[in-house]
């Protein structure tokens, strides 16, 4: 039971993990991503903040979903919707199709909050859920962090588009793992 719970906190921590590094990805394109697209920082301030119009939007429903669906299927679904909307980023032409892709992203990542909710409330036991909600929570300080790591690199040596391809891949192989 122990490695189940271990395995569980692994998976929720990734899951916060990857959701920040994605929510991240933008900020750190945004120097070339600006020169590309000739954006004002006015237009860019909107597309920053573009995916928590669909978040904030979607919680409640996102929400229901996992009741009534249970949270695996809804945190795969979510995970797999966000990260395709994350590395379809790279093939971005225009600001309709940038935009797009955030509002895609964040409807899907509005299901990591209530499916780690629910996994830990129904996983886990009583005694044990403070540490796995801070293990959880963890995951959204770290992403930011490790975003800032790779981010960097990968712009400089492949481009920004190349960002978004492997931070969308990213949640492709924690799908796997979750699955």
């Amino acid at each position: 039971m122990q490695y189940r719970r271990g395995w569980v906190a692994l998976l929720l921590f990734t899951l916060a993990l990857i959701n920040y590094v994605d929510r991240v990805t933008l900020s750190f394109a945004a120097g070339p991503i600006t020169r590309e697209f000739g954006l004002s920082s006015v237009t860019l301030g909107y597309l920053f903040s573009s995916f928590l119009w669909t978040y904030t939007l979607c919680l409640l429903p996102m929400g229901s979903l996992v009741d009534r669906f249970g949270s695996k299927r809804v945190a795969g679904f979510g995970i797999g919707i966000w990260s395709l909307a994350t590395a379809t980023t790279g093939f971005a032409w225009s600001l309709g199709s940038l935009l797009a892709t955030r509002l895609v992203m964040g409807a899907g990542e509005s299901s990591s909050n209530p499916t780690g909710a629910r996994v830990i409330r129904e996983w886990i036991p009583a005694g044990e859920r403070g540490t796995l909600n801070a293990i959880f929570n963890s995951g959204s300080y770290a992403g930011p962090a490790l975003g800032a790591l790779v981010a960097g690199p990968v712009i400089a040596i492949l481009g920004w588009r190349a960002l978004f391809f492997v931070a969308g891949s990213i949640g492709g192989v924690w799908l796997l793992c979750w699955l």
